[in-house]
């Protein structure tokens, strides 16, 4: 009776073990990419206009026309100003899409307002120009600021001018634009611009910019929609059957851990001896605390950034978000490592405190 005791608590504590395994690799899947938390936590971390910049300047920064190159720098600043609003539709768009494929929703529809970020966006380009110009010539001396105008009006080509510029001679229309861009910087003007010029120049640049701007959004919806329209059913069918297999996998997540409380209950029914229960969970989740815990210590130490060949053509920006995801995963995992362990230790506590009182009674 004792030989088959000892194999009936032997079998369920290998499946115990067994089940715990399994369940951790769940564990880590629930809490990382199956997490609308996790996930809208590393998208709020990432410095978007840092990507932006990095990645501009990697994959274009050396094909970018002279003229575009004048207004990179604007650009990259109304990135950062619209950051906050970009990784506003960000976390809506993942808790929209992670609301379909945990069954919290029935469709997916995502919807990202267009409308009022391309009116901010209009005064955001519009308003940069001054304070680039401010922050370029700042602190540099008078031959060295009209030697950058120059240069930035070279690189304006003449067929973007409005016409009652362009029709000026030569330069007296380098003069107008010289000693508008030094009035829009702040700086004080060093020629007299003729009233009927200096009066019409700013309204005429604004309309330009106002229709230039206009001809670059006409394509862009006031409303960006993801819905089952747009992806197509083939996509759709894809994304439906992604749907299911979560849900199997939500399903068996809490089945495992029934499974575990079952085996521990078996554990205590062949038994019948609160003791050994313990004395058997206890060693099982002290071992698999012990090897979780070395393994998360040893990966925390470790960086992934250093096994990825050509790393130096990744963007540092990107490294980062590589290297804090990495380190959130092993952290989960580590705490998870220290919860078992800790539980462990509990458990072989409590079966000793029950020997003694056994003993004493």
């Amino acid at each position: 009776m004792g030989c088959l005791k000892s194999l009936g608590t032997f079998i369920c504590s290998f499946l115990f073990f067994l089940a715990l395994t399994i369940f951790s690799i769940a564990f880590m899947l629930h809490s990382t990419i199956l997490s609308s938390d996790f996930v809208t936590k590393q998208v709020n971390r990432i410095d978007i206009s840092s990507i932006a910049r990095d990645v501009a300047e990697k994959q274009i920064g050396s094909e970018l026309p002279e003229q575009a190159k004048v207004l990179k720098d604007v650009a990259y600043d109304v990135i950062a100003k619209q950051e906050p609003w970009i990784k506003e539709q960000l976390d809506n768009a993942i808790n929209t899409g992670y609301d379909f494929f945990l069954g919290k929703s029935s469709t997916l529809k995502i919807t990202v307002p267009l409308a009022e970020l391309k009116a901010s966006l209009k005064n955001d380009l519009w308003n940069a120009l001054p304070e680039y110009l401010q922050e370029q010539l700042s602190g540099k001396s008078d031959t060295e600021i009209q030697r950058y105008l120059q240069d930035f009006i070279q690189q304006i080509p003449g067929d973007v001018l409005p016409p009652e510029l362009a029709a000026l001679p030569e330069e007296l229309q380098q003069t107008a634009i010289e000693q508008y861009l030094r009035e829009l910087a702040g700086l004080k003007l060093t020629e007299a611009i003729p009233a009927e010029i200096s009066g019409q120049f700013e309204n005429l640049m604004k309309q330009y910019f106002d229709q230039y701007y206009a001809e670059f959004t006409n394509d862009i919806p006031d409303s960006f929609i993801v819905d089952e329209a747009k992806i197509g059913p083939n996509t759709m069918d894809s994304l439906l059957m992604v749907r299911k297999y979560i849900g199997y996998f939500q399903t068996g997540y809490y089945w495992v851990v029934i499974f575990m409380v079952l085996m521990a209950g078996l554990i205590f029914v062949i038994n019948y001896n609160v003791k050994v229960t313990a004395r058997t969970l206890g060693i099982d989740l002290l071992v698999f605390g012990i090897l979780d815990v070395g393994g998360g210590i040893i990966s925390k130490n470790l960086s992934p950034i250093k096994l990825i060949p050509n790393i130096s053509q990744i963007p540092v920006s990107v490294q980062n978000i590589i290297d804090n995801l990495y380190k959130d995963i092993t952290s989960i995992a580590l705490n998870f490592g220290i919860g078992v362990l800790a539980a462990g230790i509990v458990l072989l506590v409590v079966s000793f405190i029950v020997k003694r009182k056994e003993a004493k009674d």
